[in-house]
């Protein structure tokens, strides 16, 4: 038996799936934002500068498993001007303005 098969058979029976969402979102913000560095022509460290921060720290957040806050995404998101997490905003009322 491979040792991944191993690995994979445990993963099903004892995984949790709140990490295994984690994991899956943190790694899709990570590379949304690894693709808008591409785009920008830029590197960790320019994105570390623009945003204020040692290159080690936005490196350690880009690795993918670190815990990203909103407070850093979103900091990421106004330094690489683009929207890594989109949330629709709930609406109780709307209103319309009748002349």
């Amino acid at each position: 038996m491979k040792k991944n098969s191993i690995i994979s058979d445990w993963l099903a029976q004892n995984g949790d799936p709140e990490i295994d969402q984690f994991v899956e979102k943190n790694l899709a913000i990570t590379e949304k934002v690894r693709n808008k560095l591409i785009l920008k022509g830029w590197n960790n460290g320019d994105l570390a500068k623009a945003m204020g921060k040692s290159p080690s720290e936005v490196s350690k957040w880009l690795s993918g498993m670190h815990n990203l806050t909103l407070k850093s995404i979103i900091k990421m998101e106004r330094a690489l001007e683009t929207e890594l997490i989109h949330c629709e905003p709930i609406k109780e009322f709307e209103y319309y303005n009748i002349k």
